[in-house]
């Protein structure tokens, strides 16, 4: 009997992914990208009926963005969008500051040409954005995130990995929030160059001090300005 092939199929990753996720991922962008603002109530029923969905996987979702952070859930009450605040951003930068560093000390080891030509390229398109008169906002942001993201994935380590999606995402927040960060791209791309440099060099220790720093200085600019314009608490 001939051997049966199994066809081949065409979809899209994230029809693969579980309701659950694809929901919190909406919210979650929305409260990334500061549409949905903190302190903000989300109750399951108006969720639910807004997005045309069950209220079972829009619960999970909900625990989903409690674990990370992104809402306070209570069972009575609902879920609440997370406050924003300068504690809060110390505390998460500063796992990020260590576990960034520590993801460039592992991607310098593991480095291969194809590895620094990733890099070259993002930043390249990078500085071009910020160039542009008119710039696109989410482009920056995404191209900034994917130079980080792709350091992290080339640490090998799938833990830290996992961490950090986890860590970025909160930071995200105040990223979108607060857009005169924008003023520091033009340093940062000159932080990457130096990172891509101690990489291409395999130094692995300066490559950790230089994204620990680089992580750092966008902690130290975000906390004064929150401070200056009072838009949070301590």
């Amino acid at each position: 009997m001939a051997k049966k092939t199994l066809p081949e199929f065409q979809f899209d990753i994230e029809d693969l992914k579980p309701l659950r996720d694809k929901i919190a991922s909406t919210i979650r962008s929305q409260i990334i990208e500061g549409n949905i603002i903190p302190g903000e109530k989300l109750t399951e029923t108006g969720v639910a009926n807004m997005l045309g969905i069950s209220r079972t996987p829009l619960r999970e979702a909900f625990f989903q963005l409690h674990a990370e952070g992104f809402v306070k859930f209570t069972p009575r009450k609902g879920a609440i969008v997370s406050d924003i605040s300068i504690t809060d951003a110390k505390e998460t930068y500063e796992i990020k500051n260590t576990l960034e560093g520590l993801a460039a000390r592992l991607a310098a080891q593991n480095v291969t040409d194809s590895l620094i030509d990733d890099l070259v390229s993002i930043n390249n398109r990078l500085e071009d954005q910020i160039t542009k008169k008119k710039k696109d906002i989410k482009l920056i942001f995404d191209l900034n995130g994917k130079f980080h993201q792709t350091i992290i994935g080339a640490s090998g380590n799938k833990k830290l990995s996992e961490m950090l999606i986890v860590i970025r995402r909160q930071t995200q927040r105040y990223n979108y929030i607060y857009l005169s960060l924008l003023s520091r791209l033009e340093d940062s791309i000159s932080d990457h160059v130096k990172i891509i440099n101690a990489l291409r060099k395999k130094d692995a220790e300066l490559a950790e001090q230089l994204a620990k720093r680089h992580s750092e200085s966008a902690q130290k600019i975000l906390c004064e300005y929150m401070k200056s314009k009072s838009l949070s608490k301590e």
